[in-house]
């Protein structure tokens, strides 16, 4: 059970004299239970990945499957939720209530209404004070909370989000990613960012893009261990592993890299004792 990509490609305007290459031979597998990231500046080909897993492209070259079959087959119906960059372009009805409950309800679920209410407080939004407005009077933030609100409705296999924290304020953006954490449990999460920061302590696995090809690919761990290779890509680490990177390069005993604050301190308040004796 995995959505797998293999030597994945694709090309706007191919056979044009227009045709930019987006992706080029990407290899990739996410099961249920995993948080990867994928991260690269812009242009780097993030969004189009994120569309081809959800077969909403067409691969022009490899291929993606869902569970052993194309997303686009009958039997990949409802495996695959995406949240959009852009949320507002993912509203069509007229209560937010409604929206976040078209999902569930498309798909047979035995109470969408709850489902969906359940969905909005994942996300910090009570159901109660928000259900019943429209989503087109929705602030930025709260257009994508609700967004993500309706992918997580769906109770999908896979989960698939472009840039679910931009435009949130600090509140908003720790509850998305408490909500993403919980929902990665049950389900494979794919999180695209330019700034994967806020999500590496959760991740698993991170795919760095630039170009529309892989140029870092590994398990968390490796992102420490390889950090040049994962510069080279204009991706920042976070400050708290540029810290103790530095820390370690001045002769701290670090063995391993710590993403909790209170861990990264308590180590190097260690190593900082080892080195006075």
């Amino acid at each position: 059970m995995a959505l797998i990509a293999h030597r994945l490609g694709y090309t706007y305007g191919r056979n044009t004299g227009f045709a930019v290459e987006a992706v080029r031979d990407i290899d990739l597998e996410v099961a249920p239970g995993m948080l990867v990231l994928v991260a690269g500046t812009t242009g780097s080909g993030k969004s189009t990945l994120l569309r081809l897993l959800a077969g909403l492209l067409e691969p022009g070259a490899g291929s993606v499957s869902v569970d052993g079959v194309a997303p686009s087959a009958r039997e990949a119906r409802g495996a695959v939720s995406i949240v959009f960059q852009n949320p507002e372009s993912q509203f069509f009805a007229e209560t937010v209530l409604a929206d976040v409950a078209f999902g569930p309800r498309n798909l047979g679920a035995g109470d969408p209404d709850s489902e969906a209410a359940q969905a909005l407080a994942a996300v910090g939004l009570d159901p109660q004070a928000f259900g019943d407005r429209s989503p087109f009077t929705l602030s930025g933030g709260e257009a994508r909370r609700v967004a993500i609100a309706g992918a997580l409705a769906m109770r999908a296999p896979y989960l698939l989000l472009d840039e679910p924290t931009a435009g949130l304020d600090a509140a908003g953006r720790r509850d998305v990613v408490a909500a993403i954490v919980r929902e990665r449990e049950q389900a494979g999460c794919v999180v695209v960012t330019h700034d994967p920061e806020e999500f590496l302590a959760h991740a698993d696995y991170v795919l760095v893009l630039a170009g529309g090809t892989s140029v870092f690919a590994g398990p968390v761990a490796s992102v420490y261990e390889r950090a040049n290779e994962y510069l080279a890509a204009g991706v920042r680490l976070p400050e708290l592993v540029r810290t103790q990177l530095l820390a370690r390069a001045r002769g701290a005993d670090l063995p391993r890299m710590e993403l909790d604050p209170t861990a990264a301190a308590g180590a190097l308040v260690r190593s900082a004792r080892e080195v006075s004796r």
